[in-house]
């Protein structure tokens, strides 16, 4: 067995390279979840506000296409 074990942060790496061609994910929330990551701020707390903001932003867009 002559494969390369991959660290922890290698196997990260790799699928925030890769997330984006995982089908059926939510393009906007990728991206922030990739942004995280790239400028070292995945924390808890910046995850859950990153969220809470794009939840609030499309309520916003679902309450004024309701208003149409």
């Amino acid at each position: 067995m002559s494969d390369k074990i991959k660290s922890g942060k290698e196997v990260i790496d790799d699928f925030f390279a890769e997330i984006l061609n995982i089908p059926d994910l939510h393009e906007e929330t990728v991206q922030k979840l990739i942004t995280l990551y790239a400028t070292g701020k995945l924390t808890e707390t910046n995850l859950q506000n990153a969220l809470d903001k794009i939840i609030e932003e499309e309520l916003n867009l679902m309450e004024k296409e309701d208003e149409n």
